[in-house]
């Protein structure tokens, strides 16, 4: 498996569908109006200066949405007593509640999703499968490593979409507001701008706090 085995019309497919999916939730939370707007907003704040702090409840809430999300991807290979949305729901259950209970769960499960995808465009030995299989392994690995900051870093991230996209729907229909919700790429980067300084104040501030908290030394006679 080789990163130039991608199928890279494949990922541009991925991209574009992700950037569409981010228009359209865009689009509702404008239609929504400025009370969705608000509790976006608020949302999004709280994610920035206090994921730190809430460590269960950003497991919780990112294990759900990605347990949901590998229901949806695994669809096509779901049995058909449980409707999608049912298996939806299940697996955010599941996840939410398990990541809850174990937070370093959430950001390995998310990178175990997101390294089966890209293994699944990297076939080994010609079988997706076995490329998912070492895809998923390998990225709940790296994310495992490194659990808090991730985990901190993607709510972060969150975060900064939801407030994003809760100031363009308070500012109605403003001439830029309307032109940026139609840009998902200027969203993402204003989430990844603000995601990353959120996360870097966290993590920054936590060390920082606990070098000033550490209790003197009295020197040796």
């Amino acid at each position: 498996m080789t990163w130039a085995s991608l199928d890279a019309t494949g990922v541009r497919g991925q991209v574009a569908a992700a950037l569409a999916g981010l228009t359209r939730i865009a689009a509702w939370v404008r239609a929504a109006g400025p009370t969705v707007g608000g509790i976006a907003v608020v949302g999004g704040a709280v994610a920035l200066v206090a994921a730190n702090r809430l460590r269960r409840s950003v497991a919780f809430l990112g294990g759900a949405g990605t347990g949901a999300l590998a229901a949806i991807a695994a669809g096509p290979w779901l049995s058909a007593w449980l409707p999608p949305a049912g298996w939806a729901w299940l697996a955010a259950v599941l996840a939410g509640t398990a990541s809850a209970l174990a937070p370093p769960l959430f950001p390995a499960l998310l990178g175990a999703l997101v390294g089966a995808h890209l293994g699944i465009l990297a076939p080994v030995a010609g079988r997706p499968v076995v490329g998912g299989a070492i895809g998923a392994a390998v990225g709940a690995a790296i994310l495992l490593m490194g659990a808090r900051s991730a985990a901190v870093l993607l709510a972060c991230l969150a975060g900064g979409v939801a407030l994003g996209l809760g100031l363009l729907a308070l500012a109605g229909a403003r001439p830029p507001a309307v032109e940026l919700a139609g840009s998902p790429v200027a969203v993402l980067c204003f989430a990844v701008v603000t995601g990353i300084a959120g996360a870097a104040y966290q993590l920054g501030g936590g060390r920082e706090r606990g070098h000033h908290l550490e209790p003197p030394r009295l020197p040796r006679e």
